[in-house]
C-alpha cells in the first residue's frame, strides 16, 4: 500500500471504514487514533492498534465494500443484485454492455469488472447530479472502461450491437424501442425493478407491442447473514429484506412487427 490508495479498516465488531491514505494523516476511531503511515507499514491483511490499544484489521476494499460505502445520490444496486445481474447477463471479458440509469455507479462497476479492461460499458443517465456522483465514484475506483452519457436512452442513437442490456430505471418499457435493435439476438436484457407491478407492466408492454423477447426468469435475491460465535450461532439481527425484482428477457431473432 501507498499514499493515495483506498484502504478498508475493520474493527473487532465488524464495523468497516473506507478512506484514502494520505501522507501525514491519521484515522480516528471512537477508541483512539492510528496514523496512515502505520497502516501502510502493516500492509493489507495486517493488524494495527490505536493509541488506546483498540485492534483494527487492514484490508484492500473489495468491490462489494466499495459499493456499500461509497458516496451516493441514489439508492444503490445492492451487491447481491449486481452479482446476480452479471450472472443473468452471462457476461464475459471483452463484451460490450448497455446500461441505464447510472445511479451512483455501483452496477456500472460490477458490469465493468465482468467485461474486463478490453470490454466496454455504455451507461446512460439523464440526471446531472447522479451523473456527477457516478463519475466521481468510477474515477475513485479506477475503472476506465465505463463511458457515461448524459442523455435519455429513449432519445439516443445507438450505432453498435451490444452483448447485454441492464436497465435500472422506473419505466424500462419506454426505452425498448431504442435498445431492442441494438441488442444481439439470443442475448439478455435484465431489468432491475423495486416492485412487482413494474414487472407486470414491463411484461405486458413486451407482449402487447410484440417486441422480440421471451421472458425467462423473474427472481428476488435473498441473502441471510448469520452470526457465529462458538458455541453460539444465530441469524443476524440486521437483515436486508426485499431490494428488487430482476426480470430477464432473451432477445429473439425476429424483429418487432408493426
Amino acid at each position: 500500500m501507498r499514499n493515495g490508495d483506498l484502504v478498508l479498516l475493520r474493527d473487532v465488531k465488524g464495523r468497516r471504514f473506507l478512506f484514502r491514505l494520505k501522507e501525514g494523516a491519521s484515522f480516528s476511531h471512537h477508541r483512539g487514533t492510528v496514523s496512515h503511515e502505520a497502516l501502510i507499514e502493516a500492509g493489507v491483511g495486517g493488524r494495527v492498534k490505536t493509541h488506546q490499544g483498540e485492534p483494527l484489521f487492514v484490508h484492500q476494499p473489495t468491490l462489494e465494500d466499495y459499493l456499500l460505502l461509497m458516496p451516493r445520490e441514489a439508492t444503490p444496486t445492492y451487491p447481491k443484485d449486481a452479482a446476480a445481474i452479471v450472472m443473468l447477463l452471462d457476461l464475459a471479458p471483452g463484451e460490450e454492455v448497455l446500461e441505464a440509469g447510472s445511479g451512483s455507479g455501483g452496477l456500472s462497476l460490477f458490469l465493468a469488472r465482468a467485461v474486463g479492461p478490453v470490454g466496454r460499458v455504455d451507461s446512460y443517465e439523464l440526471r446531472q447530479d447522479f451523473l456527477k456522483k457516478t463519475r466521481h465514484n468510477i474515477q475513485a475506483w479506477g475503472a476506465d472502461n465505463i463511458h457515461l452519457h448524459q442523455q435519455d436512452l429513449s432519445d439516443a442513437v445507438l450505432n453498435c450491437l451490444y452483448d447485454a442490456v441492464a436497465l435500472d430505471m422506473m419505466e424500462p418499457w419506454t426505452v425498448l424501442k431504442t435498445v431492442t435493435p441494438a441488442l444481439k439476438p439470443d442475448r439478455a436484457l435484465v431489468a432491475y425493478l423495486p416492485n412487482i407491478t413494474q414487472v407486470v407492466t414491463l411484461v405486458q408492454q413486451v407482449n402487447e407491442l410484440r417486441y422480440p423477447y421471451v421472458l425467462e426468469r423473474v427472481i428476488e435475491v435473498a441473502h441471510r447473514e448469520w452470526t457465529v460465535r462458538p458455541p453460539v450461532a444465530h441469524p443476524s439481527f440486521k437483515q436486508i429484506g426485499h431490494t428488487a425484482f430482476l426480470a430477464k428477457f432473451k432477445r429473439l431473432q425476429d424483429r418487432r412487427e408493426g
